[in-house]
């Protein structure tokens, strides 16, 4: 369904597909992005203001909406979702002309000549987003590939239809081409078949599973993609790290949001000679949350079931749960949990995600075991690193497999910096959203050519035919390059010169 030129509709309104989904958006968002892209990169971020407006003057209003669909307290939905999607957003309009601007390439090897490099639109970006951030992270993803001159395809979770169409009301108050943004609803079935009828870029943010069924489908065709595929993320407690400090970042990087978020806090690292009053600090703060306003609710009914596998597993092995391990408010919430033991590092909660407020945790002795427990698992999102002494700090997180690592406050954090590229490595994904990275990642790189004056081009040495002259030209001209010296560099350079005055002389060039 094309987004309306103006704000005639509620958001609550738009669901125009359902899984048998007999149109494909492409033929309309293609047509569109015809028009868009004749547009400069300004007269784009110009159209796209009216975003900012929309989402501040209803910010309330959709705050609650998001509250009422996802179950996030109020105050998460207004800092985490809208008041960040209109940080990015101000960010990347007012920054954007400068990223995409084409850059002008010196060319070391053939210095007569020059290069521009050029940022290019993919044509249709299709934008499979999930449940837990249902505002932000497709703002995130939207408003990037349609400041690079592309339309957007947005499918996202079905858990929250809701939420996803206030970025369609915010766009609607735009001068936009019939067609660019299309927002699709419906189940994984729906945006399966949108892979299949073949945009020309994917961005997909939700889990590991999922995501290499979407990277298999990708490489069909072939279709470039971006994947965040969330992590087990990690923080590392210092023995000179301020413990009251630190306790309350890992009691809130652990369960904000219900624990439903891809840089949660779910593993902690903690080095013995504090563990006990670490531990003591979190447990006390954990038990502390009010649970009725301040923790999340269960948003998706699956995760119950991880939730219940990960505690069945905890029993198995004997754990220790210091506190938690329970559904509470009539199962809609589980309870802050901190879980510790003899072989935690083997158990679930540490080597798979549990999107929960669940926190598995071990003690270490030297700094080196506490870069091999971070790497000891398969993903990589975000980390951080509570110390006093900030080099020895630097120091670890340069050893840590994650994208983005933070130095005395929470991974998680970052996000919501719009500066800054998202995205991990290894299970958690690859290419990156956010920063100028992720801008440039909404497009593919086109480079011209030429020469720098308007003069006779010879025909070059690497042309045929091959002989002995045109050797020694390559030859002097590949041990000038390699340098020796200033001295032995003009020598080769005029060896290769005279190389050529022969061969351009005696042996003519096809």
């Amino acid at each position: 369904m094309a987004c309306p030129r103006r704000p005639r509709v509620t958001h609550t309104t738009l669901f125009p597909w359902d899984n048998t989904m007999t149109t494909s958006p492409y033929p309309a968002a293609r047509d569109a992005q015809a028009q868009w892209a004749t547009l400069s990169v300004a007269q784009r971020c110009q159209r796209l203001m009216p975003v900012i407006d929309i989402l501040s003057e209803r910010m309330d209003a959709f705050a609650q909406l998001i509250h009422e669909e996802n179950g996030k307290p109020v105050f998460e939905a207004v800092t985490h979702e809208v008041s960040a999607s209109i940080g990015f957003a101000r960010w990347l309009l007012s920054n954007a002309p400068r990223i995409l601007a084409d850059t002008q390439l010196s060319l070391s090897v053939f210095p007569h000549r020059r290069a521009t490099l050029q940022r290019v639109a993919y044509g249709t970006v299709l934008i499979i987003s999930p449940w837990n951030v249902p505002l932000f992270i497709p703002v995130s993803g939207a408003l990037p590939a349609l400041v690079a001159g592309n339309a957007v395809v947005l499918k996202p979770s079905e858990v929250t239809p809701r939420s996803s169409g206030i970025l369609a009301e915010a766009l609607a108050a735009c001068d936009l081409p019939s067609g660019l943004f299309q927002l699709v609803q419906g189940t994984g079935k729906v945006g399966a078949k949108l892979i299949r009828d073949r945009p020309d870029k994917v961005i997909f943010t939700g889990s590991a599973a999922t995501g290499r069924k979407v990277m298999a489908a990708c490489a069909k065709h072939p279709i470039p993609v971006t994947l965040e595929l969330g992590g087990v993320d990690a923080m590392i407690v210092c023995e000179d790290a301020d413990l009251d400090y630190a306790s309350s970042a890992a009691a809130w990087g652990s369960t904000f949001n219900g624990g439903q978020v891809c840089a949660s806090v779910e593993r902690l690292i903690i080095h013995r000679s504090v563990a006990d009053k670490f531990t003591a600090l979190l447990i006390d703060k954990l038990e502390r949350i009010d649970i009725h306003n301040d923790l999340g609710k269960i948003c998706f009914d699956g995760q119950r079931d991880v939730y219940r596998r990960h505690l069945d597993d905890i029993a198995a092995r004997g754990l220790n749960v210091a506190t938690g391990g329970s559904f509470i408010a009539n199962d809609s919430k589980l309870a802050p949990t901190l879980v510790a033991g003899e072989g935690i590092t083997q158990a679930a909660v540490w080597t798979d995600e549990t999107f929960g407020p669940v926190v598995a945790a071990t003690t270490f002795d030297g700094d080196d075991e506490a870069v091999r427990l971070h790497n000891s698992v398969d993903s990589g999102l975000t980390a951080s690193v509570f110390s006093a002494d900030k080099a020895r700090a630097k120091r670890l997180a340069s050893q840590l497999r994650a994208g983005l690592i933070s130095i005395n406050d929470v991974g998680a954090t970052l996000y919501g910096q719009p500066e800054l590229p998202w995205g991990g490595v290894g299970h958690s994904g690859f290419g990156r959203s956010h920063g100028e990275t992720g801008l440039l990642d909404c497009t593919w790189s086109r480079v011209v050519e030429e020469s720098r004056l308007d003069i006779f081009e010879p025909k070059r040495p690497w042309w045929y035919p091959y002989g002995d002259r045109q050797r020694a030209v390559m030859e002097s001209f590949g041990r000038a390059l390699a340098g020796g010296g200033r001295i032995n560099q003009l020598a080769q350079i005029a060896k290769a010169g005279k190389a050529a005055w022969q061969m351009l002389t005696r042996t003519p060039r096809l």
